[in-house]
């Protein structure tokens, strides 16, 4: 109610000011400005309710331009605010013009002039665009705490993303294979074991570096995944077949860090694959697109996708382009198509 009651008195203020502006140049003393004529005292209650009806008015007008999201920090968008109000703005202090000179001032018995109407109706036009300043003005301040309201939360979203993404790599159940096959390769091949050692050190050493990094390029990213791959083809031999088709012009754009990996380790977790019938993955170039495809033998119920890794991987787009990533299952083929960036939004 007190919000209310203060808008309006705003609003009731600003038209008592206005007449007061309007009245003052038709006056040429004193006396004159603080006459109780019948005219003077319409008009003084007339203004004001105008007033007040042209900026309802305007909210209205604002409720659609907000509907139909015009930004107010964009010349374009600005430039079409002002003149949705000023089509609405011009024609209403017209109207209010008009009134008074045909009806309000003839039943009174004041004189009319032609020309008054129009100079009323520009006087009037020049106090609804400071009007519409000021409101612009102030959806300009909502936007911009709103816009860095956004930014807040999308930077505590890529934090938790980053945090996630590293949780989600470092899987337990990976390390405790990789270290059961290092200790096998320990017993029957020891300069195999020292080679095993060093890509699994190099694999975790990348991780940790890249903890505080939410994008990486293609060719560090390739460059983990020939890790990834021998890892994982150390233990399953000939059961994995990788295809790599990446053209070297796209080795300077960006992923998120570990997108390929996971890609690749979320098709070996949900895929059976055996010698006789191996797991084929493809990556290569499609639209500006890195296309992750595989083979479908799925596991069955056994395995329960979360589908966490593919989200981390739409939440780090969502940050940084509004390009999606495109996902397609025909039960032959899984498929995940990311968009290989060329530049960043965050860095």
């Amino acid at each position: 109610m007190k919000k209310i009651l203060k808008k309006y008195s705003f609003r009731l203020a600003s038209g008592v000011m206005i007449y007061g502006f309007i009245h003052l140049s038709h006056t040429n003393t004193i006396s004159q400005f603080f006459s109780s004529e019948p005219i003077d005292i319409a008009m003084f209650l007339y203004t004001p309710m105008v007033v007040v009806l042209i900026w309802e008015g305007f909210d209205i007008v604002f409720k659609y331009i907000e509907k139909i999201c015009l930004n107010c920090n964009s010349s374009k968008d600005l430039f079409k605010a002002v003149g949705l109000l000023s089509l609405y703005m011009i024609p209403a202090v017209f109207l209010a013009s008009f009134l008074s000179e045909t009806f309000i001032k003839p039943y009174l018995d004041c004189p009319t002039y032609p020309e008054t109407l129009f100079k009323e109706t520009a006087q009037g036009s020049i106090f609804g665009w400071l009007i519409i300043a000021a409101r612009i003005i102030r959806q300009n301040s909502i936007q911009n705490k709103q816009l860095e309201k956004d930014k807040a939360v999308m930077q505590k979203e890529l934090l938790q993303s980053q945090y996630q993404n590293l949780k989600n790599q470092i899987n337990p159940h990976f390390l405790f294979n990789s270290f059961s096959v290092l200790q096998s390769l320990i017993d029957t091949d020891a300069e195999r074991a020292s080679v095993f050692l060093t890509k699994l050190s190099s694999m975790y050493r990348y991780i940790l570096e890249k903890r505080e990094e939410s994008m990486s390029s293609v060719e560090r990213e390739l460059e983990m995944l020939t890790v990834y791959m021998y890892l994982l083809k150390t233990r399953h031999e000939d059961s994995l077949e990788l295809s790599l088709n990446i053209d070297k012009d796209y080795y300077q754009r960006f992923l998120p860090t570990l997108s390929l990996q996971m890609l690749v380790e979320n098709a070996v977790k949900h895929n059976n694959f055996s010698k006789s019938n191996p797991l084929l993955i493809e990556i290569y170039v499609d639209d500006n697109h890195l296309v992750v495809r595989n083979t479908v033998r799925r596991k069955g119920s056994t395995v329960q996708s979360t589908k966490v890794g593919l989200e981390n991987i739409r939440n780090q787009y969502e940050l940084q382009s509004d390009q999606n990533v495109i996902v397609v299952d025909d039960d032959e083929f899984f498929t995940v198509k990311i968009p290989a960036l060329s530049r960043l939004k965050i860095a």
